[in-house]
C-alpha cells in the first residue's frame, strides 16, 4: 500500500485485534492533520506516558497515521495501542522512538500506525536538553469510515492491532 495514498473507498480490510479477525469495507475517507501542542517540558525531564485521546476514533472509524512530524528537540516514545486495555503494551518498554532529526517537519520518516476505538496511542516526551522546550507534533494520515463486510471478501489487506508483548 502507498502510505500517502492510503486505502480507497471500497477497499476491503481485515482488522485483527488479539485473536479476533473481522472484515470491513472502507465506505469513506478523510485526511487527518492533527497538531498536538503539549505544555513545555522542563530541562532534563521525562514526561509520563499519556494517551492521545484525540486519536481515539469513534465506533465505525479507523485511523491511519503515516507521518509524525516533530518541531522541537525532544524524543517521542510511542506505544501502540495504549497500555490501558487487554491488548495494550504494558509489558513493553516502548513501541518506538522518534525525534526531530528522524522525523522533523522538513521530511521525516514514514510510520504505519492504525488506531481503532479504545486503542489510541500513548506517547512519552523526553527533553534531554538544558533548557525548557515546548514542542509541536503533527500526526498526518487518514480517517476511514468502515462497515463490517457481510461475508469474507476474496481480497483484503490485513491490519493487526496488538501490543508488542503479545
Amino acid at each position: 500500500m502507498d502510505l500517502e495514498k492510503g486505502f480507497a473507498i471500497g477497499d476491503n480490510i481485515a482488522l485483527k485485534i488479539g485473536g479476533t479477525r473481522k472484515y470491513y469495507v472502507v465506505t469513506n475517507r478523510d485526511t487527518i492533520f492533527y497538531l498536538n501542542e503539549p505544555d513545555a517540558i522542563a530541562a532534563n525531564t521525562t514526561d509520563s506516558y499519556s494517551e492521545l485521546t484525540e486519536l481515539n476514533p469513534p465506533h465505525g472509524q479507523l485511523y491511519q497515521i503515516y507521518k509524525i512530524w516533530i518541531d522541537g528537540n525532544v524524543e517521542l516514545y510511542l506505544k501502540q495501542p495504549a497500555a490501558t486495555n487487554k491488548w495494550g503494551t504494558q509489558r513493553a518498554p516502548a513501541g518506538g522512538l522518534l525525534n526531530d532529526r528522524t522525523s522533523g517537519v522538513k521530511g521525516g520518516m514514514y510510520t504505519n500506525l492504525f488506531f481503532t476505538i479504545d486503542n489510541p496511542p500513548s506517547v512519552q516526551l523526553v527533553n534531554t536538553q538544558e533548557i525548557s522546550i515546548t514542542p509541536k507534533i503533527w500526526y498526518i494520515g487518514w480517517r476511514y469510515a468502515i462497515e463490517e463486510a457481510p461475508s469474507t471478501p476474496s481480497t483484503f489487506t490485513e491490519i493487526t492491532i496488538s501490543g508488542l508483548a503479545q
